[in-house]
């Protein structure tokens, strides 16, 4: 399989100094490789017979027929240094010089025979012959990287996945592993701000299989095509999962990137919809228990209900208050039946201490508020409403006009 390394040092093959656009690129994160290129191709072979025995018959039978020749050499595997694969590429190029597997198979051959400078001008001719080959691709990546062109690099990662699916699996580690990289992370955004097929795929595929999604949320940060970040709810995806691992800092920076910035409680008075968990109110509703936005008059209020004998979290949204003094402030919308709701403020942080409780109250239009503390070390914090279960277990409602966090 190929060859992946967190990190390959760029230098420029020919001595000279890099150019101004590449001087700071210290280093791309991809390793590919000749070496990775055979491994790809060679237990690859798109001949028409299914195993080397048949494939060499083939051979016998027809030996003008230069596709049969490269198939058969293709299907040997192992080192295309091979004599046997070697005589097979010999007859198949002598037949006809466009043979693609016999060019590539010539290519790696001198490649992994040290002549660098042939091995690349055969790529190239494959490349000129086909976009669709795999291994010249892998190849063509890696040989730009040892010459420190970034930009030509990203432009066969991008060629090779839009022309094969079979590129997917090895170059998507890669990429994810370059993104770490913090002098790739304009240039990856640049290459996924161009429409393809793939780049949905890869974002989703780092999500699903990656433990450190800072990098990539960098790189989706940068990127200028927001109707595609927002249509596709990237935004939204690497926002939850950054939370979840408590990457919060990095759940900001993204969410103000793409969303809405706010000093203490995003959308207080529940009219604004567009405001999204975590760092909007993500709201229960099921058929025992929940809360919604409703209308009543002309504002809207947060209602709330519970069948009886039941309870638990109906509201919460992330906050991102500095450490300091803070009051939390409710007010009630409508005289509320059943148990009293309450707010609280916690850690979101390992611990999770509670740091503020303020009971809802139960008449129309009555308020009230509370001071609490946020301390060091408490870098985001969870809001939440939760319903208590009714003293005769009755069913419960009510409506809260708003809720706020506001310096004391």
């Amino acid at each position: 399989m190929a060859t992946v390394s967190s990190t390959a040092t760029i230098s420029d093959a020919s001595g000279r100094h890099p150019t101004a656009r590449h001087k700071f690129v210290a280093r791309a994160g991809i390793v590919v490789g000749a070496s990775a290129a055979a491994a790809v191709f060679l237990p690859a072979s798109l001949a028409t017979w299914t195993d080397v025995d048949h494939q060499q018959i083939a051979t016998h039978i027809a030996p003008w027929n230069a596709p049969l020749a490269a198939d058969a050499a293709a299907a040997i595997g192992g080192d295309p240094r091979l004599p046997e694969v070697r005589r097979l590429v010999s007859r198949a190029l002598d037949r006809d010089t466009t043979q693609v597997q016999a060019i590539e198979l010539r290519a790696l051959d001198l490649a992994l025979s040290g002549d660098t400078e042939r091995a690349r001008a055969l790529f190239r001719l494959s490349d000129r012959l086909s976009r669709r080959s795999l291994p010249t691709r892998l190849w063509l990546i890696q040989d730009q990287v040892d010459r420190g062109n970034v930009a030509g690099a990203l432009r066969n990662f991008d060629l090779a996945l839009r022309t094969t699916t079979d590129a997917q699996p090895i170059l998507f580690p890669v990429l994810a592993k370059a993104s770490a990289d913090q002098t790739l992370t304009r240039p990856l955004a640049q290459v996924l701000d161009r429409p393809s097929d793939w780049r949905l795929m890869f974002i989703d595929w780092v999500i699903a299989n990656t433990a450190d999604l800072a990098p990539v949320a960098r790189v989706v940060a940068e990127m200028r095509d927001e109707r595609f970040v927002l249509g596709s709810d990237l935004d939204q995806k690497l926002i939850e999962r950054l939370v979840t691992k408590g990457e919060f800092a990095q759940a900001r920076a993204l969410n103000w990137r793409f969303g809405h910035a706010a000093s203490g409680v995003a959308d207080p008075n529940f009219a604004d919809s567009l405001a999204r968990y975590p760092f909007g109110w993500g709201l229960v509703s099921n058929g025992s228990i929940g809360a919604e936005r409703t209308l009543s008059g002309s504002s809207t209020v947060l209602s709330y209900r519970a069948a009886a004998a039941n309870s638990g979290q109906v509201a919460a949204q992330l906050l991102s208050l500095k450490p300091g003094r803070y009051v939390l402030s409710t007010t009630t919308a409508a005289a509320a039946v059943g148990g009293r709701p309450y707010w609280s403020v916690a850690c979101a942080d390992a611990g999770g201490a509670q740091l503020a409780r303020v009971d809802q109250p139960m008449a129309a239009h009555e308020r009230t508020a509370s001071e609490f503390t946020i301390p060091p070390g408490c870098s985001a914090q969870w809001l939440t409403l939760r319903l208590r279960p009714a003293a005769d277990s009755s069913e419960q409602s009510g409506a809260i006009t708003s809720v706020s966090v506001s310096g004391a």
